[in-house]
């Protein structure tokens, strides 16, 4: 016989889950850690209960357990495992019949296609999301994720088609606030910051270093007006990063490292694999024509292999 759980027991997890989403400053191997714990104590009550309506609740903590941890993996350079995480969490909003999350953890899984180099992959998660997300910001991410997916094809009519169909879901937002992205928000919630952030990265694919320049400024302003402690860092440092490649395609070598200055003050157990993959392609960009032969930029490059070589990357266990 299944007896009911403890009302408290479940909104306990509930509000645990929601705290961690909101922690932009935390570690990730931190992050990482917790998920687990309450992921892991989810599972404990599914054992306990039949009821649809505690199974579901459950179902969602799990989901976004699972989705926090497939972040985090992957910021900790386990992509594989954040491969499996992210679609568990998929399959978890699924069970719980939560379109939202559900459409989140496609999101998810686009934006690691996206960092793979998979952009048609990315583009496959998309249709299959597009299917089941709810109006209003759950669609805005999709396309803004998107939008980096045909960068990286080089489809700029289609980045900017993308982009024009996202001002239409930003107007739907507007009239149809996201429980996901409002109540428990933090790493669930999108907004123009992160839209904003993506629609820099997409630019800089398309080496345009003046939009993107402009859509990463952009984003550093909405973040700047947050309350410090809210302020996600990882978030904050790679759109840093992202103006710096901007100012490089805009041959503005000083803009590029002035942006980079707060970057490479990060203590090493925040470098995550977000921000070295970024930093990786500044490295790289120093190394060509019109900066291989320049004291200054290959100064900076070496300050750069020097924070390259100290990072989060660690095991998971």
């Amino acid at each position: 016989m299944s007896l009911a759980l403890p009302n408290d027991s479940i909104e306990s997890l509930q509000e645990d889950v929601t705290l961690l989403a909101r922690s932009g400053g935390m570690a990730a191997f931190d992050v990482f850690s917790s998920a687990r714990r309450l992921r892991d104590e989810a599972r404990a009550l599914v054992e306990r209960t039949r009821r649809p309506v505690e199974l579901a609740d459950l179902y969602v903590v799990i989901g976004q357990s699972a989705a926090l941890m497939a972040s985090t993996a992957f910021d900790l350079g386990h992509w594989n495992e954040s491969a499996a995480l992210a679609r568990a969490s998929t399959q978890y909003a699924d069970l719980a019949g939560h379109a939202s999350l559900k459409a989140w953890t496609y999101g998810l899984q686009m934006t690691l296609a996206n960092w793979r180099n998979e952009p048609d992959s990315a583009l496959s998660y998309f249709a299959r999301a597009m299917r089941t997300a709810p109006e209003g910001e759950p669609r805005l991410r999709l396309r803004y994720v998107a939008a980096r997916s045909h960068a990286l094809l080089a489809d700029s009519d289609s980045v900017a088609a993308v982009l024009e169909a996202a001002q239409r879901d930003r107007e739907a937002a507007a009239d149809r606030p996201d429980e996901l992205a409002t109540v428990t928000g933090g790493e669930f919630a999108f907004g123009d910051a992160r839209a904003a952030a993506c629609a820099a990265a997409a630019w800089l694919d398309l080496r345009n270093g003046e939009q993107a320049a402009r859509y990463a400024r952009e984003a550093l302003q909405v973040y700047e007006a947050l309350p410090s402690p809210r302020r996600p860092y990882s978030q904050i440092n790679g759109t840093q990063i992202d103006v710096a490649a901007a100012h490089l395609h805009m041959r503005d070598k000083d803009g590029a490292a002035d942006a980079l200055r707060t970057v490479l003050d990060l203590p090493p157990q925040k470098r995550n694999v977000s921000l070295t993959g970024r930093l990786s392609r500044i490295e790289h960009m120093l190394s060509q024509s019109p900066w291989d032969r320049d004291a200054d930029a290959r100064q900076l490059a070496e300050r750069i292999a020097a924070w390259l070589s100290q990072t989060s990357a660690r095991p998971l266990a």
